[in-house]
């Protein structure tokens, strides 16, 4: 695998446990971090250098534009002004323009729209007024989103359990766009890989599975040539728009029709793509640092069959972290209702036994 020469420096805004692995699985290449985060002791800071800093800050951002050669993000909720200033002076990736796209619900879903990539039918919301003609125009059976910091379920409504007023107060009267639902058969992701100077790299479609909005399992590979075509080229799409650089995941609906149905984007690695650890042999953390760093990916390949489950409120007391079935990674966090913990890989050669040994472990620690 090609590696660098001379030695890089990269910043990371954010310092989560997605900058974390980062760094973890991009050991073998010359490359020192810097990290940007303003809480105290992040997951990264086991692993190098954190400043306890405002994203905006302008003293920590000149730090950055002096010290390193490139700098990505570690969540797409850190503020585009601050991307702006960077990018004026040094090497961003993802840039700004991407990065306020995917921010936006209402935006993302222009811009599927606008190369014609299938949404379900949605009607902005700036207004209880607003709010009541979408209901007349998509039903009951829809949901109010906010159209900023929605991940893991956050700010998300579901109308049929509230009237009009109740559903726009519980919003907190924010700018919105209501969704009809979907019918789907399942959830599926598109992990690519855009280098600076090559076509994109993909990851098999990756099959999801979620609790009370958040993340629980995902298994890969989803196997579906057609689908995964399609898929491939609704990213292409997207990320040529973007004039787009590293890891980009587009979130899809599977409906029973057989659609996709796109649902959000993110502009960074994704929690589905948690797998890609042990059954790659590229994992998408350090595919996304290689492709900013402009190291060549000559493939990817999987390795089998592989699961993802996330650990979530509570570390299990009981779980074995030394074994052969299955690796746990802790991210270091205090406990918290909601909260992304660690996750555990799984992979198996056979689907059927990868299957059998995710519901043991499932009854196990959950």
């Amino acid at each position: 695998m090609e590696t660098l020469e001379n030695k890089m420096r990269i910043g990371i805004l954010g310092g989560g446990q997605l900058a974390m692995m980062m760094i973890q699985m991009s050991e073998k290449h010359n490359i020192d971090f810097i990290v940007v985060d303003p809480s105290d002791n992040p997951p990264a800071s086991k692993y190098v250098q954190c400043i306890k800093s405002d994203y905006n800050d302008k003293g920590s951002l000149d730090l950055l534009i002096t010290e390193c050669d490139v700098v990505t993000i570690d969540f797409e909720n850190v503020p585009s002004e601050a991307l702006k200033y960077l990018e004026n002076k040094v090497s961003v990736y993802p840039g700004s323009y991407a990065v306020e796209i995917c921010q936006d619900r209402l935006k993302e879903k222009n811009i599927f729209n606008e190369y014609n990539i299938p949404t379900t039918e949605f009607r902005t919301v700036n207004s209880i007024s607003d709010l009541s003609l979408a209901i007349e125009i998509l039903g009951n059976d829809s949901i109010l989103k906010s159209r900023r910091l929605g991940y893991d379920g956050k700010n998300q409504i579901t109308i049929n359990k509230y009237s009009a007023e109740e559903a726009w107060r519980l919003s907190g009267e924010t700018e919105s766009i209501l969704e009809k639902k979907v019918d789907f058969k399942t959830e599926v992701s598109i992990i690519g890989v855009c280098p600076k100077s090559s076509e994109t790299i993909f990851y098999p479609l990756v099959e999801n599975f979620h609790r009370d909005g958040i993340l629980n399992l995902s298994i890969a590979p989803y196997e579906n040539p057609k689908l995964q075509k399609l898929a491939e080229s609704y990213h292409n799409k997207i990320t040529k728009e973007l004039n787009y650089t590293g890891v980009l995941v587009i979130e899809f609906f599977l409906d029973k029709s057989g659609n996709l149905i796109a649902n959000e984007m993110a502009p960074r690695v994704h929690n589905s793509g948690h797998w890609t650890n042990e059954g790659a042999n590229i994992s998408q953390f350090e595919a996304h640092i290689m492709a900013i760093a402009d190291i060549n990916i000559k493939n990817i390949s999987v390795n089998g069959n592989s699961a993802m489950l996330n650990i979530i409120s509570k570390m299990p007391k009981n779980i074995n972290k030394s074994n052969n079935t299955y690796k746990v990674y802790d991210y270091g966090k205090s406990e918290r209702l909601n909260r992304k913990l660690g996750h555990i890989t799984i992979t198996n050669d056979d689907k059927k036994d990868l299957i059998e040994n995710v519901n043991k472990i499932s009854k196990s620690f959950f």
